[in-house]
């Protein structure tokens, strides 16, 4: 999986955007919660209050101070349920809840107020180990002048351990919703992203040699089909302009030509001239070897646009190993006035589809740029063998090599590095481009590596033979020459 992909970009995103909505959803649950408890306990003790105001305190002049007491124990029961209330007549206790009788817990000053129940307020207390209360205090004038302070309050932990069990839930359960719609996310990404994995993979298989293919539109009505669309346009594009491009150089590769020819037909006689000035025979020998140049040129772009328009190439089983044999004999005389000794390694059968003449045209251009480029002494190795499903060609040289920068462009038409490819070795710029044009008509591949002042090494690999091709083959080869040899004898006879 890659970090970089559109799939763990958009998965990312989505669960960066859940993760901040959850939180704030939790947040404002938890908060809500909180504000939601606090206010009913802070209802609760303002009308508990009242309650005890209008029930017991407005009577406790005709009844008597123990009937108060006794009534808010039956009544609230403050030292089962943790309750507090104290009630202050002038300042002094008139009744006291005894678990208020805690040293942590202080009396509290009597509201400034005399306005009844309207001046009453809330304060929190830490009360040691009974923990924080929440404490109510109002005030209340009898008809006679009296004034009373009503203080009540009940602890926290209720609310606290609500609100502890709802943060817990929430920590536990945000990292495994983001999880689950992680993956699920990343999985239901498989469904919008099938048609552009679709497109990619069709992609890559249309090349230069393939452009009559079209990607698939997809019938989606979004960007999608728009995009397919469009790709298939710039592909007609491309193709009309590859089109006009191999159609340029075969045109221009015909009318060259002809004049060529004509001038060296011209030209050919005044050397022979004996009445011709040496400077003049000099002149038309060193145009003659122009043209020689010249017509090289023409016949390799000759040769490449033919590969490009025609594509596939008529193939039949060919011995790769004795085809390259008897190139390195065809060219052994070369390689001796240049000083070069040519080492060949073909041992067995290697049979590979293809184009014999052009299969050689391979071998022979390899082997013609390991003789430009190698010193006079140098040594040429030249093996032919099957590796890994595959005939393998290589040929490698201890010659001058390549520029290391210089590599990604030797298999482009007219491409020389500044040491390894000159115009006084000789070369034309096109043996290799002809090299790769060759075998990407075979299917196959040509690879280069190179080290400079040390040599350089080419590989190529084209696709095997099967057994029943190979078979065939030779059996066809055995009744050829059988017709021959009984041609022959009747002929004698």
């Amino acid at each position: 999986m890659k970090l970089a992909s559109l799939r763990v970009r958009v998965t990312s995103w989505y669960a960066g955007l859940l993760a901040v909505a959850l939180v704030i959803f939790g947040f404002a649950v938890w908060l809500g919660l909180r504000n939601y408890l606090v206010t009913t306990m802070q209802r609760t003790l303002r009308d508990e209050s009242a309650n005890i105001v209008d029930q017991f305190v407005s009577h406790v002049d005709q009844r008597g101070v123990h009937w108060l007491a006794a009534e808010i124990e039956e009544s609230y029961a403050p030292e089962s349920d943790g309750r507090f209330i104290r009630i202050l007549r002038e300042g002094q206790v008139l009744y006291q809840s005894r678990n208020a009788q805690a040293a942590s817990i202080r009396a509290w000053p009597a509201p400034a107020s005399n306005s009844r129940l309207a001046s009453g307020f809330f304060r929190k207390i830490d009360a040691g180990l009974a923990g924080t209360i929440l404490f109510y205090s109002s005030d209340w004038t009898s008809p006679s002048g009296v004034h009373f302070v009503v203080q009540n309050g009940a602890p926290t932990e209720p609310i606290d351990r609500i609100l502890s069990s709802l943060l817990i839930a929430l920590c536990l359960l945000t990292p495994a919703i983001l999880a689950g719609a992680a993956v699920g996310g990343y999985l239901l990404m498989n469904v919008p992203l099938r048609p552009v994995v679709a497109l990619t993979r069709q992609a890559e298989q249309i090349g230069t040699r393939s452009l009559g293919e079209r990607l698939p539109v997809i019938p989606t009505g979004d960007e999608l089909e728009r995009l397919s669309t469009s790709l298939n346009r710039m592909i007609d594009r491309l193709e009309d302009a590859l089109a006009h491009n191999r159609r340029f150089s075969t045109d221009v590769s015909h009318e060259l030509r002809t004049p060529l020819t004509i001038l060296r037909g011209e030209l050919e006689p005044l050397v022979e001239n004996p009445d011709l000035p040496p400077l003049a025979t000099d002149a038309v020998g060193s145009a003659l070897e122009e043209i020689d140049r010249m017509s090289d040129i023409v016949e390799s772009l000759l040769a490449i646009s033919k590969l490009d328009v025609h594509g596939p190439l008529p193939r039949s089983p060919v011995n790769l190993n004795a085809l390259a044999l008897s190139s390195v004999e065809q060219m052994q005389l070369l390689a001796e006035d240049k000083q070069l000794a040519v080492h060949a390694s073909a041992p067995g059968e290697t049979w590979v589809t293809g184009d014999r003449v052009r299969l050689q045209q391979i071998i022979v251009n390899l082997l013609d740029n390991a003789f430009k480029y190698t010193p006079a002494g140098g040594d040429i190795w030249l093996t032919a063998s099957a590796q890994r499903g595959r005939g393998v060609i290589e040929v490698r040289d201890n010659g001058i090599g390549i520029p290391a920068e210089c590599l990604p462009f030797v298999f482009e038409r007219f491409y020389r590095a500044d040491r390894a490819r000159s115009r006084e070795s000789g070369g034309t710029g096109l043996g290799l481009s002809i090299v790769k044009a060759i075998c990407a008509a075979h299917d196959g591949t040509v690879s280069i590596q190179s080290r400079e002042g040390t040599g350089t090494v080419v590989r190529v690999e084209l696709p095997l033979c099967t057994v029943e091709e190979v078979t065939r083959y030779k059996e066809q080869e055995a009744s050829g020459a059988e017709r021959l040899d009984t041609a022959a004898l009747a002929d004698r006879a």
